[in-house]
């Protein structure tokens, strides 16, 4: 595996594309783009035919011709070695025949999961805004403290997907309820790249079907339209209500693709695939 230097990730443009279907992998374009940080891999500096991008949030994806004998062999020791990733890695493939060449080598450490994909174009219509009644908790959009707060005491894994709260803001945004104990519920950017920009939504167990996620939603729907971006979702195919808010919201289905998650805490693995319907 040869790791591209950031003014050579032009030299991946014309493989990365799925083989089978529309998909959009975002976090894949926002490391070319440069917009979040990753490293991008490949079988040969001149000519590449392989390679797998590493988002520093956790995110791969395999991509290209999948004959490269050399390649696929230092990809698995790549994998299988828990010092290249943070605890966890999804790891995602432009191809089915890239899932059945490394399923198996990886069956020990590694489980297999469906997430769904979903998109909203130009030509999608808005469904009417939805606007929780109660004055309890007002919409507010997340600045440079809400953001660090947000790292500490809601997801610490957003220090990897973003340098710092000032990058964050700069390049992004997101919004969230709150009340006097902290977050309620919020919608922030996951991932940004090649004009689409992903969602990442929370909502605390106690508040959830009060159409807070909903609202949030739409907020960041609107002001990804303003800015010429095109909001592109995906959730764990099990996870209902993910799949239901994103209908609700007016997305379009793209389809169902495969990925292989590896987790350092097997009791995670066990809760995920148990929430979501997965069998054991």
């Amino acid at each position: 595996m040869i790791e591209l230097k950031t003014n050579e990730y032009y030299k991946i443009s014309h493989i990365i594309a799925h083989k089978e279907d529309e998909f959009i992998f975002v976090f894949v374009q926002s490391v070319i783009d440069l917009n979040q940080t990753g490293k991008i891999f490949v079988n040969n500096f001149d000519n590449p035919t392989a390679g797998l991008v590493a988002s520093h949030g956790g995110k791969y994806y395999l991509f290209g011709e999948e004959e490269d004998q050399t390649f696929n062999r230092s990809l698995l020791d790549f994998l299988a070695n828990p010092a290249n990733h943070a605890n966890f890695y999804d790891l995602y493939f432009s191809s089915n025949t890239w899932l059945s060449i490394i399923k198996a080598p990886l069956n020990d450490n590694t489980v297999e999961l469906r997430r769904t994909h979903y998109i909203f174009s130009d030509t999608t219509t808005a469904p009417d805004e939805h606007h929780v009644q109660s004055g309890e908790f007002p919409l507010t959009r997340i600045n440079e403290k809400l953001y660090e707060r947000y790292v500490k005491e809601i997801d610490d894994s957003y220090a990897l997907l973003w340098d710092s709260a000032e990058v964050y803001l700069e390049r992004a945004f997101g919004y969230c309820f709150l009340n006097e104990s902290g977050f309620v519920s919020a919608c922030n950017t996951f991932y940004l790249g090649g004009g689409y920009i992903e969602p990442d939504i929370i909502t605390l167990s106690d508040y959830r079907k009060q159409g807070l996620a909903l609202t949030l939603c739409q907020e960041f729907i609107k002001q990804s339209r303003q800015h010429k971006l095109i909001p592109y979702w995906d959730c764990d195919s099990g996870n209902n209500a993910s799949n239901q808010l994103a209908s609700k919201l007016g997305f379009n289905k793209v389809g169902e693709v495969p990925i292989l998650w590896w987790h350092e805490n097997k009791q995670v693995i066990s809760n995920y695939l148990i929430n979501y319907n997965y069998k054991i």
